[in-house]
């Protein structure tokens, strides 16, 4: 029983040790993936605010002067400009923890539950409450790690569009009586959506509405009915992961090679959690055995 338990213990150590040879592998993957990440998407954003400027809202951009497009242009390119560095912070230990507004952390966890394949079955491990990793002991370890990188992706990506529909509505180009609030909470509800019929990074939405009826404006009445529901059509940013790496080859190779890389740190994850079972179960009958030779 001793020997068996030993040749479990030095199984669990070998698969640890290769979960760190594969952490090596992964951060190189991932710096590379977010480097070229980093160019795609000021790329496929600039792309994007175009078509909004001259082809969805032409008349409102050209309603602005010379200096103001100037000024818009520079305001995106600095909203840009950050974006590498911060992709790779996620990187480096310890891993920076997405803080943000509310309505981003519901956003995170929304995006979490969705992205099933960073899913491990064993998340009520205390370790995941932590704020950073500090370091790669496990497989375990190395799959959260993973998946706060990809956290961080989104919410970088999410933000950066939020932060550029508010210069575009600030200027007057996207419709600015609707609040910030009302288009987060219609972009979390087309979040994970198929991009089908839309252009790539462009979310059109159809927002309702409630209008008093003109024959009863000035009437003092309560009823319901004297509203009528108003449909206005307004289009926004919106940053999809899936449409900027399907617009870049090269990304998408990196995407797939974390992608394999992963799935066998996964199974190395069910590998010791299986073998953690069976030292719990060795331990259990020592301790049955130790129990009957007292009594």
């Amino acid at each position: 029983m001793a020997k068996s338990l030993q040749k479990i213990r030095q199984e669990i150590e070998q698969l640890e040790q290769q979960s760190k040879d594969f952490f090596t592998g992964l951060n190189e993957l991932y710096k590379r993936y977010l480097e070229l990440l980093s160019l795609s998407l000021k790329k496929q954003l600039i792309l994007a605010v175009y078509e909004i400027c001259t082809k969805i809202y032409p008349e409102e951009f050209l309603r602005l002067s010379y200096s103001k497009r100037e000024k818009l242009q520079g305001q995106i390119r600095e909203l840009c400009q950050p974006i590498e560095s911060k992709f790779l912070a996620y990187i480096t230990f310890p891993q920076p923890a997405p803080t943000a507004t509310l309505t981003e952390q519901i956003l995170t966890q929304l995006s979490l539950m969705k992205n099933q394949e960073f899913q491990v079955e064993h998340e009520d491990d205390d370790g995941e409450n932590d704020d950073s990793i500090s370091q790669i002991d496990n497989p375990e370890d190395l799959v959260l790690w993973c998946k706060r990188v990809e956290q961080g992706i989104r919410v970088i990506i999410h933000n950066l569009a939020q932060d550029v529909n508010r210069e575009l509505q600030k200027n007057k180009i996207i419709a600015s009586q609707f609040p910030p609030q009302l288009l987060e909470m219609a972009l979390q509800a087309e979040e994970g959506a198929s991009s089908s019929g839309n252009p790539p990074n462009i979310l059109n939405l159809l927002i309702e509405t409630n209008r008093k009826d003109k024959q009863e404006e000035g009437e003092n009445s309560d009823n319901e009915d004297n509203r009528e529901s108003q449909i206005t059509k307004i289009s926004v940013i919106h940053l999809r992961l899936s449409d900027i790496e399907f617009a870049d080859p090269q990304l998408s190779i990196q995407r797939q090679q974390i992608r394999q890389k992963l799935d066998i740190v996964k199974k190395f994850a069910k590998l010791i959690k299986k073998f953690n079972g069976k030292m719990l179960r060795h331990r259990q009958k020592q301790h049955g055995v130790l129990v009957g030779t007292i009594e």
